[in-house]
């Protein structure tokens, strides 16, 4: 006998009234939990979603997948608001390039209040309920704000300050919640999408800088590339810069951990052999495991290591500077990147102008899927 699915209720609060306390609890008030797109429980997510004045979505790596990003893009619509990728996600949980999609939420809890005010029902779909980076004082959101989370991890769902959570596979359940809303649409005025954060459009300067390279890699990388992200000094600037457009179209180690984008690149081009794959890392972090590159030569992995050397250490300089001090450790300018590259016999070239830097990108993004052995692009930025 085919089984139905099976729902777990572990109720804390009524979740279908309102909930107003003076302390946000730092786990939800009420935990679903179902095997697949229950019924019950997706009518009700979208019918607190279509009630609401001004909903919001965030989205996370859990949402990393063809049929979810699907599903959150009618749901987006169906619900005429905006999307915003969870602050410091290993994966893009969302297409970046939607006119739905909002941007990066910031990683520190001023930032997350100012992003999401207004909004007076967020529902958080593959991450928790929210992740930060450093603590800061005061609340997440507004006290005027519900919160919703559906999650297919149970360690997100169980630490989420949020009203509600579900746990449950999350393209099945998405979608069902979004045909649900799209069969009636809200009824109030179109929201337009919030907007998206600064171009960094500057005039270009004689020396080449971070943000010279994501643009130039906005506009040669294909729909369908990765890009693996370890430079933290810049990784705002490439989020923004260089929006996922498909499915594991971004891979990082979410919380800044160095030493994860090396390999990671070598083993994700090995695992996805016809698929563009670019690894944007900061000379720092570079040198945490280079000797990777030894096992990509050796492997053919045909990935882009694009380091971006700046001689040092900028975002602990940068830590240390808004602590009051100066950085105790000295630059490393001096460090051969391409050099080190060829030593574990992997190809290697130095960019320092932007005519070098566009003839390297032409030369090696168009025929990148196809790429049979690395390269690491040594493309030294100012600080």
């Amino acid at each position: 006998m085919a089984r139905g699915p099976a729902v777990v209720i572990v109720p804390m609060n009524d979740w279908l009234e309102p909930y107003h306390e003076s302390v946000r609890a730092p786990a939800p008030l009420a935990l679903h939990i179902a095997e697949g797109a229950d019924e019950r429980l997706s009518s009700v997510v979208a019918e607190r979603l279509l009630a609401a004045r001004a909903p919001v979505i965030v989205s996370g790596a859990g949402s990393d997948d063809p049929r979810t990003w699907a599903a959150l893009e009618r749901l987006a619509e169906a619900l005429q608001c905006p999307v915003w990728q969870e602050a410091f996600g290993g994966r893009a949980g969302f297409p970046q390039d939607s006119k739905r999609f909002a941007g990066h939420l910031p990683a520190g809890r001023a930032g997350v209040r100012a992003a999401l005010a207004g909004h007076d029902r967020v529902l958080v779909v593959g991450a928790a309920a929210l992740r930060q980076y450093g603590y800061e004082d005061g609340e997440m959101l507004s006290r005027d704000a519900d919160v919703l989370v559906v999650t297919d991890d149970a360690a997100e769902a169980t630490r989420s300050a949020a009203d509600v959570a579900v746990l449950t596979p999350l393209p099945g359940f998405c979608a069902r919640v979004a045909e649900l809303a799209a069969a009636r649409p809200p009824a109030r005025a179109a929201e337009p999408p919030a907007g998206r954060l600064a171009d960094h459009e500057r005039p270009a300067g004689p020396e080449l800088r971070a943000e010279d390279v994501f643009r130039a890699l906005a506009v040669w990388l294909p729909a369908d590339a990765t890009v693996v992200e370890e430079s933290p000094s810049t990784r705002s600037q490439l989020q923004d810069m260089v929006p996922a457009r498909s499915p594991l179209g971004f891979l990082s180690a979410a919380m800044g951990g160095l030493g994860f984008a090396m390999p990671a690149a070598m083993g994700l081009k090995l695992a996805c052999p016809g698929r563009p794959v670019v690894a944007v890392i900061g000379d720092g972090s570079s040198l945490y495991a280079c000797q990777s590159l030894w096992s990509a030569q050796r492997y053919a992995a045909g990935v882009l290591y694009i380091v971006l050397s700046n001689g040092g250490y900028a975002i602990m300089d940068r830590l240390a500077a808004q602590a009051g001090g100066r950085a105790p450790w000295p630059s490393f300018s001096d460090i051969d990147i391409a050099g080190l590259a060829r030593s574990f016999g992997c190809r290697a070239l130095d960019v320092r102008t932007h005519d070098e830097l566009a003839r390297a990108f032409g030369d090696t993004i168009p025929p990148l899927a196809s790429l049979g052995e690395p390269l690491l692009m040594n493309v030294v930025v100012a600080r």
